[in-house]
């Protein structure tokens, strides 16, 4: 993803692509009320007119309404609970004799179980 976005020029590298978990749900639950929705509208108004094509550009023009609104992460939609990660913790540095005495205890801990 990130070579995509530097493929992008210079302004459109700084808008953020990202949508946090709870706008992802938003988004999912979004598109699929509205393509149900232009299913059945687009079956009734085929079946009024009695022409197929016009309940394929009913579905056609709503997936491309729903494109317009899922596609962009628009901070307004889905981007409302960033997540806050935990900062990094420094590992402490383990001596050599300290990881000798552990593998000593874990060989004797495996004798007393045999």
């Amino acid at each position: 993803m990130d070579g995509m976005i530097a493929m992008l020029p210079a302004p459109l590298q700084k808008l953020s692509s990202h949508i946090d978990f709870q706008g992802q749900k938003v988004a999912e639950r979004t598109y699929q009320v509205i393509l149900t929705l232009a299913g059945i509208i687009g079956f009734f108004v085929g079946f009024w007119t009695q022409q197929l094509s016009y309940a394929i550009f009913t579905v056609m023009g709503a997936s491309a309404f729903t494109a317009l609104i899922i596609l962009p992460p628009w901070p307004f939609l889905f981007r409302k609970n960033p997540i806050v990660w935990q900062t990094p913790t420094e590992e402490q540095e383990t001596s050599p004799d300290s990881s000798e005495k552990k593998d000593d205890k874990k060989k004797k801990e495996t004798k007393k179980t045999k």
